[in-house]
C-alpha cells in the first residue's frame, strides 16, 4: 500500500501532491492508498476526503474510529484495472 505524505503541507500544496501522487498510484496499479494528513483542525483531512469524492475511480474505504490504526490517516481504495493489465496497456 502506498503512502501520501501532505502533513505539514499548505492547503494548496498539498491538493496538488495528492491529486498527482494519487493518479500515480491509479496508473501503476494500486490497490489502496494511505493519506497521512495529520489530525490538527482537519483541514487537510476535510479536503483530502472532498477529492476523493470527486474522482470517479476512487472509493473512500470507511472503517471504524474505535480501530483505525492511525487516526491522522484515511485509507482510499482505487478502483482501477490489475497491475498486469496497465503494464499491458503501456507496451
Amino acid at each position: 500500500m502506498r503512502t501520501i505524505y501532505i502533513r505539514k503541507l499548505r492547503f494548496e500544496e498539498a491538493r496538488i501532491k495528492l491529486e498527482r501522487e494519487l493518479h500515480d498510484a491509479f496508473m501503476q496499479g494500486e490497490s489502496y492508498v494511505e493519506i497521512l494528513h495529520g489530525i490538527g483542525e482537519g483541514i487537510l483531512r476535510r479536503m483530502a476526503i472532498d477529492y476523493v469524492a470527486t474522482c470517479d475511480f476512487l472509493k473512500l474505504v470507511e472503517t471504524d474510529p474505535m480501530f483505525r490504526s492511525n487516526p491522522g490517516s484515511t485509507i482510499v481504495e482505487i478502483l482501477a484495472p490489475s497491475k498486469e493489465y496497465i503494464n499491458r496497456l503501456k507496451s
